[in-house]
């Protein structure tokens, strides 16, 4: 399933009176200067954050182009009524009609979130249509529009500013009767009676453009707000994060906390869907260094206190193009031209492995080390042999030298500070790969998919509970696919992917084969 960026608002019922940025006042300057204002602070705001991420080199991890995009538009727009006739009926129509309060609300409910991923995305419950293929109301109506995606995806929020004099309006204008206004014998609970015959105003759509409809005509007599929980239902149970459907929360500011009785029941049913519901005002903190800390995605977050290293990871760990500068050579490969290219910028070992290692037991499978020192003896440099040996302590041996020991004499092998909270050496221990029994039914096509060595290391972590550090995209994503892809809630293994593979640069001609079997492809 497909995520789909939006990067506009336009949804009258985001778009409620905005004289709460003024209250009382008529005047359509002091308005116009009112919302001016706030579109750069928020603006400054998303800037601050964007910076924040750009200095820990993790702008890449969160999508907020879209939204920014969007208040930017809107600032444009203001700017351009503030230069007409300020207090004409059209401009302060326009004014009192502008998606700035959403895009407030919008923001001040992800400073209170952690791990954000991104902003307005859509997500589908059905095949989304193809790029070349003709975009039908229908084909709309087979996804959800998440507001704000949190928790390392794992949490979908949506926004919604409406009144509950709006709502009230809606469910009037629609049919709604008191108490007898949802049918106890609705099977999802989501079809309000006396709407049958009723149009709901498609102004309060989620973006003014059909979707979230359903196609069957049951859906067209539904409050829309109601609609947007069972879409989001039906979104969320089609997408997986880390083996776990995402849980859906609806923000509703403009409602209090002791709504009418009407209002109750129409949240009841959103709750029915599964959703949490929060009502009122988000409360984000003031102080935004610890909003943003919050706020940007940890990426070594849920690790385990033993990590389960990956044989892709040990050969970075002792590859000179993780430890020392080097110029592309003419007859490296494109590979290891491109891995030398991206370490100037990245740094891989301080700023992503040495992190994600800090203070843990480090274990890996004399499978997974076995295949490393065949390679670095195959293939390794002088320097990248000293590391191997000193980068693990084989199965059944004693540890000779200190921690600190060996981080100093690493150190003596690298351009970089080796951290103390380094837990040198890495242990190597046996492999428990056939006992998996006590695992998912999955675990049995995961085995059979996976070569020997990948076997050693990826059941041996699952089995044990620990967290496999890998590089190996491939495999990775292979064992998810087969777990998420099982009836029932199975959980796989806990692997954490680095996005970045780094080679020894060797000269001989083996390399190619070796590293295919370091991929796990031979």
């Amino acid at each position: 399933m497909k995520a789909e960026d939006l990067s506009t608002f336009d949804d009258d019922s985001r778009r409620p009176d905005v004289s709460a940025l003024d209250a009382g006042s008529g005047d359509g300057t002091v308005l116009a200067e009112a919302l001016v204002k706030r579109c750069h602070e928020l603006l400054d705001e998303l800037e601050k954050f964007r910076q924040y991420l750009a200095e820990r080199k993790r702008e890449h991890t969160v999508e907020l182009k879209p939204f920014r995009n969007s208040v930017v538009a809107e600032l444009k727009s203001l700017e351009k009524l503030r230069l007409a006739d300020p207090n004409s009926d059209r401009t302060l129509h326009i004014l009192r009609s502008s998606n700035l309060p959403f895009h407030t609300a919008l923001w001040d409910t992800a400073k209170t979130c952690s791990g954000l991923v991104g902003f307005t995305k859509r997500f589908w419950w059905d095949s989304p249509p193809s790029r070349t293929s003709k975009r039908s109301p229908a084909s709309k109506r087979r996804c959800a529009l998440v507001d704000i995606v949190a928790q390392h995806g794992q949490q979908w929020i949506k926004v919604s500013t409406v009144t509950e004099t709006r709502l009230l309006f809606e469910l009037a204008k629609a049919g709604w009767e008191g108490a007898d206004s949802i049918s106890d014998s609705d099977e999802d609970g989501l079809l309000v009676n006396g709407l049958a015959h009723a149009n709901i105003d498609d102004s309060y759509s989620t973006n003014g453009d059909g979707l979230s409809h359903d196609d069957d005509k049951a859906d067209d007599d539904r409050v829309e707000i109601v609609r947007q929980a069972q879409d989001l239902r039906k979104a969320a149970l089609a997408h997986k994060v880390h083996y776990n459907h995402p849980s859906t929360t609806f923000i509703l500011p403009k409602i209090s906390p002791d709504p009418p009785p009407e209002i109750v029941r129409i949240l009841d049913t959103i709750r029915s869907t599964g959703a949490t519901v929060h009502l009122g005002p988000p409360s984000p903190l003031s102080d935004l260094h610890t909003t943003f800390q919050n706020l940007a995605p940890d990426p070594f977050a849920g690790l385990t206190s033993t990590l389960n290293i990956d044989c892709t990871i040990l050969l970075a760990l002792v590859s000179d193009l993780s430890h020392c500068a080097a110029n592309p050579e003419p007859w490296y490969h494109q590979s290891i031209s491109r891995q030398i290219e991206v370490e100037k910028e990245e740094q891989l070992l301080p700023s992503t492995l040495w992190p994600a290692m800090a203070g843990k037991e480090l274990v890996c499978t004399e499978e997974a080390a076995r295949r490393m020192q065949e390679i670095v003896d195959t293939i390794g440099t002088t320097s990248e042999r000293k590391r191997a040996d000193l980068l693990v302590l084989p199965l059944g041996q004693t540890q000779e030298r200190s921690s600190d020991a060996l981080r100093s004499a690493f150190g003596e092998l690298s351009n970089y500070p080796v951290p103390s909270d380094w837990q040198l050496p890495i242990k190597v221990v046996k492999s428990d790969m056939n006992d998996i029994s006590h695992l998912p039914p999955a675990a049995q096509e995961v085995k059979d998919s996976l070569t020997l060595i990948n076997q050693s290391v990826f059941l041996h972590g699952w089995i044990k509970g620990w967290t496999t550090l890998t590089s190996n995209r491939t495999v990775a994503r292979q064992i998810e696919e087969i777990v998420e892809g099982k009836d029932g809630e199975q959980i796989g293994p806990k692997v954490w992917l680095c996005g970045t593979a780094r080679s020894l640069v060797g000269k001989e001609k083996g390399r190619r084969d070796l590293n295919r079997r370091v991929e796990g492809k031979g």
